[in-house]
């Protein structure tokens, strides 16, 4: 990857992929992380010398038992996602993708973290179905993402009457106990990083992450993980940081990364003592107020599931889901007969499971047919 990375960064600007830790040194470094012994392949497609699509794969085990090639990425932090030249027809290049992955050495492809709604993994979805490669996508949930307008007034009118009021209160309860301030920092030095960090992710460990070992500062490594980051980011310009601070007291925070006019709000939390201020909603809205008056910043993405705080700022949704395909081989099509015939179980026995996606084009991208004989 990082022999390769300014070919990489170089698609991924060109691509409609705006998170920055699909760049090629964030994955590395997350390669290095949590999968440091495993394989890891890329496939690329090339046209007349420039990189026009990529996909990157670190070996797994499906059930613990089957290898697979997945996308780098987990619950600590976001990975790896197909790059697409934003300039060239996706379905040939994703094409081309999935005739290369034939020869990889793995029967099952476990890709997590796919986005259905967006031209690039619509494209595989259409073609999973017409290559008639045994497939099958299901949503695992659905991200919030506030979409930033010319107006906050407008915008903040848009929000439930209960909500602003919420809000207001919670603002009036803090300035009395002393000087409440939005502090962000789009241009953090490399070495005011490790003690930002410090501070915000000892507030988190104060909280529920912290009681039940979840936290930054509990789980092995994870610290120098994000400090390394962290970093990074700042070194290209796209840390983003965002903290409530009453006096110079630290009461919620953001950990984020801006590209493509896309803020992400990766990490969030908030001091358990001041709960009863609400202290991260507020956080959030100071932050979207400061990005309706930034005329570069388009949306705020909260990357992760969307939740009830989420819910209260009104955001549109677009949906996060697996796609398992085998692109060869009889092990790996009685590994998905078996996997589509276990999904189909679990929604029997609890509907509320089955989500109803809207076709990529008018086709069909839930459930794709094995070929003849694969069920033997």
């Amino acid at each position: 990857m990082r022999e390769n990375a300014a070919a990489w960064d170089d698609l991924w600007w060109r691509s409609e992929t705006a998170m920055p830790t699909a760049r090629a040194e964030l994955i590395a470094q997350w390669i290095e992380q949590f999968r440091p012994c495993a394989e890891f392949r890329a496939i690329i497609v090339v046209r007349e010398g420039h990189w026009i699509a990529a996909l990157p794969l670190i070996a797994c085990r499906i059930g613990g038992l089957m290898p697979a090639g997945a996308l780098p990425g987990n619950a600590w932090s976001p990975c790896g996602d197909l790059l697409c030249d934003a300039a060239v027809e996706p379905e040939s290049a994703v094409k081309l993708l999935l005739s290369a992955a034939a020869r990889l050495p793995w029967q099952l492809l476990w890709l997590n973290d796919v986005l259905p709604e967006t031209p690039r993994w619509q494209a595989a979805l259409r073609l999973c179905n017409r290559l008639q490669l045994p497939a099958s996508y299901h949503e695992r949930y659905r991200v919030g993402r506030v979409e930033i307008g010319d107006s906050w007034v407008n915008y903040r009118k848009s929000l439930s009457k209960h909500h602003r009021q919420a809000m207001c209160r919670a603002a009036r309860k803090l300035e009395r106990e002393g000087n409440l301030r939005l502090e962000m920092n789009s241009r953090l030095e490399v070495a005011a990083v490790e003690p930002w960090l410090a501070e915000a992710f000892e507030i988190e460990n104060l909280g529920w992450k912290g009681a039940n070992g979840s936290s930054v500062l509990r789980a092995p490594g994870m610290f120098d993980f994000f400090v390394k980051q962290a970093k990074q980011l700042a070194r290209w310009g796209q840390l983003e940081t965002a903290a409530l601070r009453l006096d110079n007291r630290m009461l919620a925070f953001i950990y984020g990364f801006r590209a493509k006019g896309v803020y992400f709000a990766h990490k969030i939390s908030y001091d358990p003592r001041f709960a009863s201020f609400s202290p991260g909603q507020l956080l959030f809205n100071y932050l979207l107020e400061r990005l309706h008056d930034d005329e570069q910043a388009d949306a705020l993405d909260f990357i992760g599931p969307m939740n009830h705080c989420h819910s209260r700022w009104r955001p549109a949704t677009y949906g996060v889901g697996r796609l398992a395909l085998s692109p060869r081989g009889m092990i790996g099509h009685a590994a998905m007969y078996a996997y589509r015939h276990y999904r189909r179980l679990r929604r029997w026995k609890n509907p509320a499971e089955s989500v109803n996606l809207p076709p990529a084009d008018n086709e069909e991208i839930h459930v794709v047919p094995e070929p003849a004989g694969a069920a033997g």
